[in-house]
């Protein structure tokens, strides 16, 4: 931020055009962290610096741009990319104070009586906001489905065209938290406490097939479904039916009983967002009488996180469940 405070100053004495305004095509604001305040009739997406010069960059925007969950916190738009004008209750707000900003000074509803401004630029209209959205857990090694592998352990392809769906489900492997379809979850067939044999990579692997336990539905090769090896009433814990004293039925090859059922398990997840602040056109004018200006063709503003969003998941073969309107629960940071 003080790059923006000195690009200012320099540019202004510099130069500038017939018409005042002061034209740069570009300016750094990677550095920044982005955080999200809701409003009682406006939200904010603001960053504020207070290494040796205090000063806060903020977006203001009606409260009809972005949808807040019941807590307050942002929820990432559904489309990848949204746009609204800088106009009326939507503006960039730069301000230089006389001490250090609080971090909580845009999420007061009366504004704090310090610090005190002592240098404000404000965006005049015309300007257009851009918000991309992305997954931030779409890498290599992520694991946004949280069983304990890694996306390119799970046939995560960079292209998203090719993802690895062992249970045919519509749900890629590195996304679903039971990759084999048998209702237990992927990360308790990678425990081996029982001492179970392993394949040549090293996973539990009970009957010895070569397919590891998360990747095989039918564990113990018995020829009945590991799904299928449950109790009724309770046909979503394959793990919870033992017959002899410690060991699971689905890991017993002697044991066959079995209940035919459609009950699946949740295969909802949390993942993590970016979200991507650009400003077309951004035209800043200092707010002294001055008549001083300065514009960018495209400003970047930053990159805010929604982190723990809700991300509801339906396997094909489940006929009870439906995703339905999405409700998203966040934690911004």
């Amino acid at each position: 931020m003080r790059r923006l405070l000195l690009g200012i100053s320099l540019l202004i004495l510099l130069g500038a055009c017939d018409d005042g305004e002061i034209i740069v095509t570009s300016f750094d604001f990677e550095d920044s962290t982005l955080q999200f305040c809701e409003g009682t009739n406006k939200n904010v997406i603001y960053a504020i610096n207070n290494n040796d010069v205090f000063e806060s960059i903020s977006l203001e925007f009606s409260s009809n741009q972005l949808d807040v969950d019941e807590d307050g916190n942002l929820i990432p738009p559904e489309e990848e990319q949204i746009s609204f004008t800088l106009t009326g209750n939507n503006r960039v707000v730069y301000r230089i104070y006389d001490s250090e900003v609080p971090n909580d000074y845009f999420c007061n509803v009366v504004p704090p009586s310090s610090p005190d401004v002592i240098e404000e630029w404000v965006s005049g209209t015309g300007a257009t906001v851009i918000i991309n959205t992305d997954f931030i857990d779409e890498t290599g090694n992520a694991d946004p489905d949280g069983d304990g592998l890694e996306n390119l352990d799970e046939g995560w392809d960079s292209t998203g065209e090719a993802h690895q769906d062992t249970d045919e489900d519509g749900i890629p492997d590195y996304l679903d938290v039971d990759d084999d379809g048998d209702n237990v979850e992927t990360a308790n067939e990678l425990a081996n406490s029982a001492g179970d044999p392993v394949n040549e990579a090293g996973y539990r692997d009970t009957d010895e097939d070569g397919t590891p336990n998360y990747l095989d539905n039918d564990d113990d090769n018995d020829n009945v479904l590991t799904r299928l090896e449950v109790e009724e009433g309770d046909e979503d814990n394959p793990a919870a039916f033992q017959t002899a004293e410690g060991i699971s039925n689905y890991l017993n090859p002697e044991q066959t009983a079995q209940v035919q059922h459609e009950v699946y398990i949740s295969h909802d997840i949390t993942r993590n967002y970016g979200l991507q602040i650009l400003i077309n056109n951004l035209k800043f004018e200092k707010q002294d009488g001055s008549g001083e200006s300065i514009q960018f063709q495209t400003y970047n503003l930053g990159n805010l996180n929604s982190r723990n969003v809700d991300f509801p998941l339906c396997p094909s073969q489940d006929p009870t469940c439906e995703n339905g309107t999405e409700e998203q629960e966040t934690t911004e940071s």
